[in-house]
């Protein structure tokens, strides 16, 4: 797992394609080629990566009601990568569920939209990964967890801070900025999936969301 940035990667690669369509020297075309390759080492990002998460790209085939298999904005995140990416001041999403959470089926598909409007890819951190986990508490490095977002945590009835599905944080520089859990208040998932108006005003809160992880302009609504 590794977060991307945003624009830089490609402004340089399309600059240096510009310059090269020029004529230049031999010298001047291996000047060039030095300078995009240390540019783009510094940076650390790849060509066409989109703000936020990048690596190995989630397998959402278990979401059944999920059109967009083969260009969404998920990849694959554990929440040791989640503690690493704030303690180096990253900026990125991380959403936290499983496929067959009657509310993250209904959730996952706007995430999606609203990802790709506000130009962001999502860490997902499946919280089913393991066969043996029954419930979130049990995933992978919970206590971690709790240690750098159990503030947003609510309580349950045995006294320990629970992490329902789905479960997005938003982080800006290492910090959450935002956090949205479940999809509308009063949308139960197990009686009706969401409505078009539902799914529509998910949309707009979570476009609010992402702005947060940037300078707070949300993307003009189509």
């Amino acid at each position: 797992m590794e977060i991307g940035c945003s624009w830089l990667c490609p402004v340089i690669w399309d600059c240096f394609i510009i310059l090269l369509m020029k004529k230049r020297t031999a010298i001047q075309a291996l000047k060039l080629s030095l300078f995009l390759i240390l540019a783009l080492s510094m940076i650390g990002c790849r060509r066409h990566a989109a703000g936020g998460v990048t690596g190995e790209r989630s397998d959402m085939s278990g979401y059944s009601n999920f059109a967009d298999q083969e260009d969404h904005v998920f990849y694959d995140m554990t929440v040791k990568d989640m503690a690493d990416a704030m303690d180096a001041k990253k900026t990125f999403a991380v959403y936290f569920g499983y496929d067959t959470c009657e509310w993250c089926l209904d959730a996952v598909p706007v995430i999606n939209e609203a990802a790709k409007q506000s130009g962001q890819t999502v860490g997902y951190v499946n919280t089913r990964s393991n066969p043996n986990w029954e419930k979130n508490t049990e995933i992978k490095d919970y206590e971690l967890l709790v240690e750098k977002v159990g503030e947003f945590l609510e309580y349950d009835d045995e006294g320990v801070r629970h992490l329902y599905a789905p479960t997005l944080f938003f982080i800006k520089d290492g910090e959450v900025v935002a956090f949205h859990e479940g999809t509308l208040e009063g949308h139960n998932a197990r009686n009706r999936a969401m409505t078009a108006e539902e799914r529509e005003e998910l949309r707009l809160i979570l476009l609010e969301k992402f702005a947060a992880m940037s300078d707070g302009n949300v993307p003009a609504v189509e």
